[in-house]
């Protein structure tokens, strides 16, 4: 498995992951998770398998990438869409078995407004409430918006990052998933105690590169985590892959 998570803030959109591969219980070397897809302002990350037919998910997910950038007035819902087809065609039965989930975030453009959109492809189709593991697995991926058409209404979002909020969507191996949310809920009251002393002249990030160092920060802690364990391969950890793309200047205001 792994740990990726997309990190929305009024300073924009992150994408990360760690970059560990493991086979049957043992370490497999490392991988790309994190994709540019630079001609819709968005990017990917994956979790789950790392082949697709046989084809390391790196260089399948790249010649995706490319083919969609060909297509004309393609849309950030038509490349989910597509990911979301050629994964259920392409992923053998065998593939499919330890669950898969893609998160495709980036900012749409609608008659000269932008907004954050929030797309999720997985063939987990059920959490267990208690221990967070994944279950209902199926060789069927599902798709939906999580963010704009759920999640930024739901909660008042656009509004609430002016005043400093964001919102975090994080998947992969529960007992990491499930640390990475403690962990988060610690340091915010941790790093609100310490910002709240102007004397010390600490301060909230002010860009989308300088909250990329908060999140890379937080992913390092679990990675941490798992070299300080008894699990027989570090299902989380090496190097830290990020993709940030910084809000635009006509990003919407309100959901």
């Amino acid at each position: 498995m792994t740990l990726i998570l997309t990190h929305f803030s009024r300073h924009g959109i992150i994408h990360a992951s760690d970059s560990n591969l493991t086979s049957a219980n043992q370490n497999a070397g490392v991988g790309q998770k994190t994709f540019d897809i630079s001609f819709l302002n968005a990017g990917l990350t994956i979790a789950g398998a790392y082949s697709v037919n046989g084809v390391p998910m790196d260089r399948w997910m790249n010649d995706f990438i490319h083919l969609q950038s060909q297509r004309n007035g393609i849309a950030l819902f038509d490349f989910s869409r597509s990911l979301r087809d050629e994964l259920e065609v392409q992923m053998t039965h065998t593939e499919k078995i330890s669950g898969s989930m893609a998160h495709i975030a980036g900012y749409v453009d609608n008659a000269g407004v932008s907004h954050p959109e929030f797309w999720f492809v997985r063939n987990v189709h059920q959490i267990d409430p208690q221990t967070g593991a994944y279950g209902n697995i199926t060789d069927n991926f599902a798709i939906s918006e999580d963010f704009w058409a759920r999640d930024c209404p739901r909660n008042n979002l656009m509004q609430a990052f002016r005043q400093g909020a964001y919102q975090v969507y994080v998947n992969g191996f529960a007992p990491g998933r499930i640390s990475y949310v403690i962990l988060q809920s610690s340091l915010n009251q941790f790093f609100s105690a310490i910002w709240n002393q102007p004397a010390w002249q600490f301060r909230p990030p002010q860009s989308v590169q300088e909250t990329e160092i908060l999140v890379k920060s937080y992913l390092n802690i679990v990675t941490t985590l798992f070299q300080l364990s008894d699990y027989e391969a570090q299902y989380i950890g090496g190097g830290i892959q990020t993709h940030c793309i910084p809000s635009p200047p006509n990003v919407a205001a309100h959901c």
